[in-house]
């Protein structure tokens, strides 16, 4: 694909990253997301990416400005319906950070979401989940240096991070899941992969053993830079 020089700047691409982005972020909203307008955006949003990246490669600075590099990581990191797709823009992200296209900031956020969909520990603790009314990080490698990493990413440390998860966002909700017996709602925080969860129905006293895979509301997972990504 080669470096991207001056005459590579694509304005018309720019323009429709930013227009996609927007409604990406619209989707989500900033109290509980609409999660069917969420996965038709991000489903439109895939398939249009999946074409830019064949047709021109990935969206760099100097092709889109740092706006347009931005709202094409968005969309990436949004990708999750096409795992081998979004490990493909890892790739090419990586790469564009190689080159000062992009951020490496949003390439740890990247990193962190291909990991964690490949069934590997995150890096740089940016996936985050409601763990008993606090937000935690999803499963990490070698916690102990993670500020470390962190730091060489241009990242803040983790207890910042969590902090300005709680100021805007307020503690995390348990999820839920219907009970088998009585049809009611059941509150519980969701597992993790390789994870398991005793469910307790208050109702009716029916119990089970929820899992990864199986039927139930999420919680909210901020993910990404706190603007809802």
């Amino acid at each position: 694909m080669g470096e991207l020089h001056s005459d590579d700047v694509k304005p018309d691409l720019r323009f429709e990253l930013l227009r996609r982005a927007e409604r990406d972020q619209a989707a989500r909203g900033k109290g509980e997301p609409d999660w069917e307008s969420v996965v038709a955006v991000d489903a439109e949003n895939l398939a249009w990416l999946m074409r830019v990246v064949a047709e021109v490669g990935w969206p760099g600075r100097s092709m889109v400005g740092e706006d347009g590099a931005h709202a094409a990581w968005l969309l990436a990191q949004h990708a999750d319906r096409d795992p081998a797709f979004q490990r493909r823009c890892l790739d090419l992200l990586t790469e564009a950070t190689d080159r000062d296209e992009a951020s490496s900031a949003e390439l740890a956020y990247l990193t962190d979401r291909v990991l964690l969909a490949e069934s590997q520990p995150q890096e740089y603790g940016t996936q985050f989940t409601g763990r008993e009314g606090r937000w935690a990080p999803r499963r990490l490698r070698d916690p102990e240096n993670l500020d470390e990493r962190r730091a060489a990413m241009s990242l803040g440390p983790l207890a910042d991070n969590i902090a300005r998860l709680d100021e805007a966002y307020g503690p995390p909700r348990p999820g839920s899941v219907p009970c088998a017996k009585c049809g009611g709602t059941v509150e519980v925080w969701l597992p993790d992969e390789g994870e398991e969860r005793k469910v307790n129905c208050p109702a009716c006293g029916w119990t089970a053993t929820l899992r990864v895979g199986a039927p139930a509301r999420a919680t909210r997972r901020p993910d990404g830079p706190l603007a809802g990504h």
